[in-house]
C-alpha cells in the first residue's frame, strides 16, 4: 500500500500538510472539508510531481 499525503487549505488560501492516519483517512478528509478546508489526498508519486511542477512555476 502506498503512502498517502493529505494537504488542507483553509478559506484564507493558506495550505498544509496534515498527518495522515491511514484508518480513517476517509474520515479525515471529510473532517477536513466540514472544517471549510479544500482537501487534496495524493500518494507518493503524486507527491513527487506536484512538487516538480510547483517548482518549476516558481523558477518562472
Amino acid at each position: 500500500m502506498a503512502r498517502k499525503f493529505i494537504f488542507a487549505t483553509d478559506p484564507n488560501g493558506r495550505s498544509h500538510e496534515v498527518k495522515v492516519d491511514p484508518k480513517h483517512i476517509d474520515r479525515q478528509k471529510r473532517d477536513l472539508e466540514r472544517a471549510g478546508n479544500e482537501v487534496v489526498v495524493l500518494d507518493e508519486d503524486e507527491r513527487i510531481r506536484m512538487g516538480l511542477i510547483a517548482q518549476q512555476l516558481r523558477n518562472r
